[in-house]
């Protein structure tokens, strides 16, 4: 279904011409407005009175589209032209329709953008400071644990500027330091052994950080 503008911000159903290759004077009335709603199945389900049914998650790989026509000119019949930063009157929108949801970011994703090495928090079965076993590392412990911790190439890049400072055989101790990223960022500078200890609270970080920095000792509370 195509709505003409008939005002701006105001879309009327009706007859019109032919859509443009270019939106046309935005708010003046030459706009058209698509909308399709497709999540009826094998039918295409089209509400009246300007109104669109809810969104489900069950789309049946059909999803609703609205866009406005106003892109820049179109100079082939089988070819979507560039989406590019203005048209002619500084308008330009290109609406694409793709039969993907948005996932959930994994915690392999999650470490990497955290700066973490591959698997960081991937460390299978744990035991906690009581001495109970856990099974694995699951997805949850991975997704908290990651999301308080430090962002490594930030401070990687003031830990540098620190031990500049800071001369030879110099060395560290990390307090509330979660996944060990202080300790990881410090011995890649300084060399292993130069992060004496570190200290935390959480039981799947300690973990985390005891399963890299073997031998390390790693202070509870």
């Amino acid at each position: 279904m195509v709505y003409r503008e008939s005002g701006f911000g105001t879309y009327a159903e009706g007859s019109f011409g032919t859509l443009k290759a270019c939106g046309g004077n935005n708010g003046g009335g030459s706009e058209s407005l698509i909308v399709l709603n497709d999540q009826g199945g094998s039918s295409m389900n089209i509400e009246k009175d300007c109104i669109s049914p809810t969104l489900r998650a069950e789309s049946h790989n059909n999803e609703p589209i609205v866009f406005h026509t106003m892109q820049d000119p179109i100079t082939s019949e089988t070819v979507t032209p560039c989406l590019s930063s203005g048209s002619p009157n500084g308008q330009a929108v290109v609406g694409v329709n793709v039969d993907y949801a948005v996932r959930r970011l994994t915690p392999l994703e999650c470490e990497r953008l955290q700066g973490y090495p591959d698997g960081w928090t991937d460390i299978g079965e744990w035991v906690d400071t009581d001495g109970k076993t856990h099974a694995e590392s699951t997805d949850s412990a991975r997704y908290k644990a990651i999301g308080n911790s430090i962002a490594l190439p930030p401070w990687a890049y003031v830990l540098q500027r620190l031990s500049i400072c800071c001369g030879d055989d110099i060395t560290m101790a990390s307090l509330f330091d979660g996944l060990g990223g202080f300790p990881l960022i410090w011995e890649r500078l300084n060399g292993e052994g130069s992060c004496l200890w570190a200290s935390e609270i959480e039981e799947f970080p300690i973990a985390v950080t005891k399963r890299w920095f073997k031998g390390k000792g790693s202070e509870n509370g």
